[in-house]
């Protein structure tokens, strides 16, 4: 389905002109019923989401403190919100709102002319705008027009572990890629697993382990080189061998036994049940383990980056991340229906909403917040030790669009179960550089 998205959408915007350029699902919803503003908003905050809680209490409060706003919100699991929206996009009948992932998924909407911009949110609110770190406006900027405020930051390659476990064996946390082969050799022998990963969902092992090692080994500039054909190309030698180490680790038994048939959430069971060592996992995954792993754990969790890769030309001291997805409006929404929507993208992004954000375990998106220890759970503030430590590079399923995505995800998976090797998936991807 995303494969075919741009397909769909050029024909959709040939022959639907008049959905795309007025009428349709917008005009509808825009009738007022004594003297309601109506509109329809998507997200997929729900279920084990980080944000599910943050959305459901900040919602609630929204609703009643703006009792003449009736909002259809629907809300769509993470695995079939983007198809679902892509197809609505196609076929011209947009929410008036909705969740919107930063840079390549904005981009892709924005240069559809499907986004409504918020510059004037920004300058009639300044002191809001200034707040923010830089990421935040900037992931959701196209051609000098902001669509959106990233909902706090998510960071995607953390590396949690169990100190205990490394204790037991006289491990220390690897500070080198041979040292993480050691690490892992030794738990295999003692029946530990090392790695906790859950594929299914396909999107985890690119955006938690590959975005990383694919970064440790080419550097960040080089992808952006690639994306823009400035010479660079993902059949690369340094790009290929970022593809073989997930092959080595595959190999290695790095991983449980079925990597590739439980998801993220499964995985995290191994975890907490002293099962496995390490998890590598998002920052999404901290309100989990604040509600969920035994104390055990937690007095012993200790959280770490991946180690430097021999002959890497990235920065060995970054991580992978980005903005939190944002709410964007339909430039299809009538006047009323757009000012409701910026009320809200304030309400979910304010001071407030981003004390919430620490309350829920999210990291914060905003320099002028500060959090009381005393007020969040000693987790939370060892991730916020960890991102002060480590700059941010870009997360491959934000930089990359639809197509090269889908790409990516399906080839790291061929690759562990050996269906595909790391050139093809590497001429694949290329081949999907337009």
């Amino acid at each position: 389905m995303e494969r075919k998205f741009w397909f769909w959408l050029t024909f959709g915007m040939l022959c639907l002109t008049s959905l795309v350029f007025g009428g349709g699902t917008s005009e509808s919803a825009s009738k007022k019923d004594a003297g309601k503003v109506k509109f329809s908003l998507w997200h997929s905050y729900v279920g084990t989401d980080q944000r599910a809680p943050f959305m459901e209490e900040r919602m609630a409060q929204f609703r009643a403190q703006n009792p003449n706003y009736e909002i259809e919100e629907q809300k769509i699991a993470r695995d079939q919100y983007q198809t679902k929206l892509k197809t609505a996009a196609a076929a011209g009948q947009l929410p008036d709102g909705f969740q919107c992932w930063p840079n390549a998924m904005v981009r892709e909407f924005a240069t559809a002319g499907l986004l409504s911009e918020i510059n004037d949110l920004l300058e009639s609110n300044p002191e809001w705008a200034k707040s923010f770190v830089k990421r935040a406006f900037d992931e959701f900027t196209v051609g000098g027009k902001v669509y959106s405020a990233g909902l706090g930051i998510s960071v995607c390659s953390i590396i949690y572990y169990n100190n205990a476990l490394f204790q037991k064996y006289n491990l220390s946390f690897p500070k080198t890629y041979d040292e993480l082969k050691h690490v892992i050799s030794v738990f295999k022998q003692n029946n530990i697993i090392p790695i906790a990963m859950g594929n299914k969902p396909k999107w985890p092992m690119q955006s938690t382990l590959f975005s990383i090692v694919a970064n440790r080994s080419t550097g960040t500039e080089w992808l952006e080189n690639v994306l823009a054909k400035k010479g660079a190309k993902f059949t690369d030698p340094e790009f290929v061998r970022a593809l073989q180490i997930i092959i080595e680790l595959t190999k290695m038994g790095a991983f449980n036994s079925d990597v590739i048939t439980i998801d993220n959430v499964q995985m995290r069971d191994y975890f907490y049940r002293g099962e496995a060592a390490m998890a590598i996992e998002g920052s999404w995954m901290l309100p989990d383990i604040i509600k969920r792993a035994p104390d055990s754990l937690k007095q012993n969790l200790e959280m770490e980056i991946f180690p430097p890769i021999p002959g890497g030309k990235g920065d060995p001291n970054v991580m992978s991340g980005v903005s939190g997805t944002g709410i964007v409006i339909n430039r299809k929404a009538t006047s009323e229906q757009k000012e409701a929507i910026k009320k809200l993208i304030l309400h979910v992004s304010n001071t407030d909403a981003q004390l919430l954000f620490a309350k829920y375990g999210i990291p914060v998106s905003s320099k002028n917040v500060s959090i009381d220890p005393k007020t969040v759970d000693p987790v939370y503030l060892k991730i916020v030790a960890l991102i002060a430590k480590h700059p941010l590079v870009t997360v491959y399923d934000s930089a990359l669009n639809s197509e090269q995505t889908e790409i990516i995800n399906n080839g790291l998976q061929a690759i562990m179960v050996g269906a595909k090797t790391p050139e093809q998936v590497a001429i694949e991807l290329q081949g999907a550089v337009k």
